[in-house]
Formats: C-alpha cells, structure tokens, sequence
C-alpha cells in the first residue's frame, strides 16, 4: 500500500510553479542552450489612450520603469525561435486606462484625417546598421561587434524617443512605435542588403508612407548605391486615382525611386470610390473564395530592366524575361485559381526546388558573399511583415517555392531563388523599422501579430474615427435612437451580439473577441482604411496631372502616326519597346 497520499494544489500555488519555469526560461539557466537576452531599463513609452479635449497628458499616465527586452528563446539551434520577432509589452495599467477610455464616445474625423505625408526631421528614426568589419576578424569578434554597436542604438533609441508623445490635433498620438529588438533578424536584413544588386521594397497601397522608411531609402541610394524599385502591392484594395495619386507623390519626394504596381487578384470593377460608404458596405460581403490572378509583374519585370544596371561579368537579356513571362500568362489567363481568404496560405509549402541550396539554411554570419555575386543579378525583397514579399515571388515564379502566410514574421530567414541562371530572388523576413506613429496604425496595417494584441479597444476607435465603422458593420445603437453617439466599446459590444459572440459563464457579449475579429477584417481589407497622400481631397491636382499626362501621351501617338506615313519604313525597335514610359511622359510636359 502506497503511504505517500494525493496533497492538494490550489490554482494560486500552479500559478507560481508556472512563472517560476518561466523565469528559469528567462534567465539562461542551461547554458549552451540559449542565448543571453538584450536588456535595457528605460522609461516605459505611453500606450495610445484617445484622448478628448480638456484632458491633460498627465491623466494618461504609465508605469515609472520597464524592461523593453528580447527574451532568450530556448533552443539557440532552432531557426524559428531564434529569429522570432521581438516586441515590447505594455502594463496592466494601460490596458485597463485604454480600456476605461474606449467607453467614451468618440468624434468622426474629417476626410482630410486620411491625407498623410512623409515624415521629417525628428520624426525620421534610423535603423541599425552593420558595423565596419574585414575579414581579419574571427566569428566572435564580428558577433560581438555587432551586438555592441546594436545594444548602443537600442539604448540611444529609448533615451530619445521612448518618452516622446506627440498629439498632431487629428486625435493621433505619435509615439515609439513597435519595432524589431532580435538582433538576429537585423542581421538577415543586413545581409539581404549586402548581396542584393536591386532592392524591392514592398509596400501595402493603404499605407505607403508607413512602409517605406525615409532612412532605408537615402541608405540604400546614399550609401549603398543601390538601385530601388518601390512595388505598390495589393493594389485592388483601392480605387485606381487612389494608386495613380500615391505614384506621383513617391516620384516627387524619391526622385531615384522606381515604382511598379502588384496585385494578387483583380480589382472590383466597380471600385471607383475607395471611401464611398456604400462601397465600404460592399466590401464586407466579398466571397471568401476569390479568383487568384497576379497582375503586374510585367510591371515589376520592366522596372527592374528601367533600372539599368551595368554590372561588369553579367548581362541579363530582360526583354527574353518578359516575353517569357508574356506567353506564360497568355497561357494560364484563362484558368484562374481559386483561394480561400480565410484559409492560411502558409499551412501548405509548396515545391521548394528553386530554392538555392547556398542560403537555405544560413543562419550564423559568415564569410560568404557579403557583396553582391559577380555572376548574378540578386535582386531582394524588403519591407514590414504582412506586406505580400513571398507571395510576390510565388507570383513571379508561377509556382510556390517559399511558403507565405497572413501571420506577420512568417518568413523566419532569406533564402534565394533562380529566376534565370544568372537572375536570382532573394526573400527576406519582415521586418518592422522603428518610427514615431500611433501605435493602433501599426496593427491596422498588419505589422503587428494581432493574435498578440493585449489591448484592442484603441485601435477600433482609431478606425471608428475615421471610416463610419458601425455603418459598415450594419449595427444598430444600443438606445435604437439613430443619433446615438457611438463608442469603440459599443461597437465591439453590439458587434458581439450580432454574431453571437457571448462568454461562457456570464453570457456577457465577449467585446474582445468582437474586436479581434474586426481587425482581423481589417488587415484582411474586407474594412477598408487607405490613406491618401497629401492634397488627394483638398486640391485638384492629381486630376489635372492625369489629364494633362493623357494629353500628353495623344499627341505622342498622333506625332507617332504622323512620321509613320511619311517613312515607309518603321523603327523595328521602337514597335519592340512597347509603350511610352513615365519619364518620356514628363519629358513632354516640361518641353509643353
């Protein structure tokens, strides 16, 4: 008979158990195992708490001290921990001052809340950068190296920012934003840089200014000198003025800046208004199923040979490319595939066979091609996570080869994949870049995992001030009275009952899951929020600039036509080169 009796274990004592592992976890007690985590005690940055007129910035208070850390992960050796992206947590407090502050009615913002510009001056933040190093230097002297020099911008970042709040008037609060503190997963991007000939940099068409660091940009054009191409994907989420309007703002502010246009499926023909209501109302009811058809590549394919790089040793015949590509489209244009939206495209990996088997694996910094390779054109993928880079290339090759996922940080390391036998992808982790803007901004634009979201309510209001999110959504007010004035806290709450959302024991309406469910809709862009650059509703100038291109691209053609009747003989060339480009275009209007 066993004498050892069953001791009871309360929940409080399970609870300790459980922290007490995860401290253990923390604090690198196997050696060998696990790597030691960057710490730094800095002043927690304010959560983003709507604020309303007569309130002082002090009643939103915060927590004295905080560690902003990157935990070690166990098992160094594993690739998905140890280039999982690392994010600051916010404190119980704030949660429930958001929480308290959600309940609040909110003010509709005008149109003119959605024209953003560029940010200058302080509000630019520059990202780490690789420090000088050669080849005398062993593995441990260049690692070290590298986590001193990453350290110090960390910390510089937190001195100076970490305590900055700044209200514009639009009810925004820009602060520190999210970013990246794994220095293993700069380090891919580091690399990704150094090999690449040409960089795409990936930008979601509803938010391009967030995607596209000013910083990265004079970096790579400055200092690296490398050619740029900017892909405006998911380009059927909005009206076409909306994508015309954002290519001529990018060509004014980045005048080396090349830029093309990517889309997995069509655009609604209808969509001829992307902030209509009614087309927001529409938007919702968007069949799961949906034809996948890229558009665009084409575009991609003509920027990348636009770009004329003179690379000594390698010459790459584009026109070949594209004409490639022209009879494989005609080919598979009539035989669309169908995806389910709300399926996980990263649950199936599709045929890995293009991958290069160089750089499949490498996850340690080594001595290979820290520049370019001088028998390849590399030409690699950048941007925020959750903005289509895997699946651009799955798009490009016909096929998959590197898996993607709506999940932002899918893809854990670059890896590269023949084009052609001197062409060559290179795909790389999103990754987020440092920034001062309204933290709700970052997850509406997918840069932040939304399973992660400790606080939502902020963010629905930041959405609810400026899109009519209960009409939308279809929800009635909870008074019936149709000037109800609405709170963030009673759209989750009236959204929760209208799907049958309720918790298990109270039957309360579960607001929280009825809030992640509205941004999940968002990211997806069932809701739509697209921004617009600045002077898109307060001036006419985009209309006149494309009416004036128009005109400008008629008497091209009639100038064309002309000179045709009077030579016999055509330009075989010419005919070859297809339409005329942009810059002929401005060319036309300046000598107009």
């Amino acid at each position: 008979m066993n004498s050892h009796r069953k001791k009871p274990f309360s929940a409080k004592q399970k609870k300790k158990q459980l922290q007490e592992r995860k401290q253990r976890k923390a604090g690198n007690v196997s050696e060998g195992r696990t790597y030691r985590p960057t710490v730094v005690e800095q002043p927690a940055p304010k959560m983003f708490v709507p604020r309303k007129e007569g309130d002082q910035p002090s009643d939103y208070g915060r927590s004295d001290t905080m560690k902003h850390f990157v935990p070690a992960q166990v098992s160094a050796g594993t690739s998905s921990n140890r280039l999982r992206s690392v994010f600051e947590k916010i404190s119980p407090d704030v949660i429930e001052r958001a929480r308290l502050a959600s309940m609040k009615p909110f003010k509709r913002l005008p149109q003119t809340a959605l024209e953003v510009g560029i940010a200058t001056g302080e509000d630019m933040i520059d990202f780490p950068k690789r420090p000088k190093w050669n080849y005398g230097m062993t593995k441990d002297q260049l690692e070290q190296s590298e986590k001193q020099e990453f350290e110090k911008w960390l910390e510089d970042i937190y001195e100076r920012y970490g305590d900055h709040v700044e209200d514009n008037g639009n009810g925004e609060q820009k602060q520190l934003s999210w970013f990246e503190h794994n220095l293993e997963v700069w380090r891919q991007l580091w690399r990704v840089l150094e090999i690449s000939d040409v960089i795409l940099i990936i930008i979601d068409i509803r938010h391009p200014v967030l995607h596209l660091p000013t910083t990265l940009y004079r970096y790579l054009t400055q200092e690296l000198r490398r050619k740029v191409v900017a892909v405006f994907n998911k380009t059927d989420l909005v009206a076409e003025k909306t994508v015309y309007a954002w290519t001529k703002y990018f060509e004014e502010v980045y005048p080396e800046l090349y830029i093309a246009n990517f889309s997995c499926f069509p655009r609604d023909e209808n969509l001829i208004d992307d902030t209509s209501t009614y087309v927001l109302k529409t938007r919702l009811k968007r069949p799961r199923k949906r034809n996948y058809r890229a558009s665009g590549i084409r575009d991609i394919l003509l920027a990348c040979k636009d770009v004329q790089l003179d690379k000594q040793g390698v010459t790459v015949d584009w026109n070949s490319i594209i004409r490639n590509y022209d009879i494989e489209s005609q080919q598979d244009g009539d035989e669309p595939h169908h995806l389910d939206d709300a399926s996980d495209s990263g649950s199936e990996t599709g045929s890995m066979d293009g991958l290069d088997d160089e750089f499949s694996g490498i996850l340690d910094i080594t001595d290979q091609e820290v520049t370019p390779h001088k028998d390849y054109v590399t030409i690699g993928l950048v941007g925020h996570p959750n903005v289509g880079k895997s699946s651009l290339i799955n798009s490009i090759m016909g096929r998959t080869v590197v898996s993607a996922s709506r999940t932002p940080g899918h893809t854990k390391h670059f890896q590269t994949i023949h084009l052609t036998a001197n062409v060559r992808l290179c795909d790389s982790p999103g990754l987020v870049f440092p920034s001062l803007l309204p933290k709700p901004l970052q997850i509406l634009s997918g840069m932040y995992p939304i399973a992660q979201v400790q606080e939502p309510y902020s963010t629905i209001q930041y959405l609810a001030e400026r899109i009519p999110l209960e009409k939308i959504l279809r929800l009635t007010p909870p008074d019936h009275n149709k000037d109800h004035a609405w709170s963030a806290w009673d759209i989750c709450e009236e959204y929760a009952k209208d799907r049958g959302f309720f918790t298990a024991k109270a039957a309360r309406p579960d607001v929280y899951r009825a809030a992640n469910v509205i941004l999940r809709l968002a990211n997806d862009g069932r809701i739509l929020l697209s921004f617009k650059p600045p002077g898109f509703f307060t001036s006419t100038k985009y209309e006149l600039l494309k009416m004036r291109e128009i005109e400008a691209r008629e008497a091209l053609e009639e100038t064309d036509d002309e000179s045709d009747e009077e030579s016999d003989e055509s330009d075989e060339s010419d005919q070859f080169d297809g339409p005329t480009t942009t810059s002929n275009i401005f060319d036309a209007l300046q000598d107009a």
